[in-house]
């Protein structure tokens, strides 16, 4: 039996929204039920972020096989500490915040997005 690892070779982000931490927790937690959980945000690099995968179809799925990934959008804002839960007070509800520091792909992404934030 073999077993290859084939790490990606890009990620293509089509679009990015950049908010401050309080807006994307506020625009991350719409329809949360009080006292209920968020969805998880990812964190690396002192970003969090979260983003949507592209549909897949026949166009998307040969780039995947050949190291591409396509992201349809991400949504990130600067948090330069990490926390591994946020309490979002008014509805008594918590998101949880991942740290993907181990990942190296996520990393990278972090990094551009925080140099996306310099160059403004």
């Amino acid at each position: 039996m073999k077993v290859t690892f084939k790490p990606w070779k890009e990620v293509v982000i089509h679009e990015t929204s950049k908010y401050t931490l309080s807006d994307l927790i506020a625009r991350s937690s719409l329809g949360i039920e009080p006292g209920g959980l968020a969805t998880p945000l990812n964190w690396a690099e002192g970003v969090a972020f979260r983003h949507v995968a592209m549909p897949m179809t026949d166009e998307i799925t040969s780039e995947l096989l050949q190291g591409k990934v396509h992201w349809d959008s991400v949504e990130w804002a600067l948090m330069p500490e990490y926390k591994h839960v946020i309490l979002i007070a008014d509805i008594n509800a918590k998101m949880p915040i991942i740290n993907v520091s181990a990942d190296s792909v996520l990393c990278e992404v972090a990094k551009a997005l925080k140099g996306q934030a310099r160059a403004r």
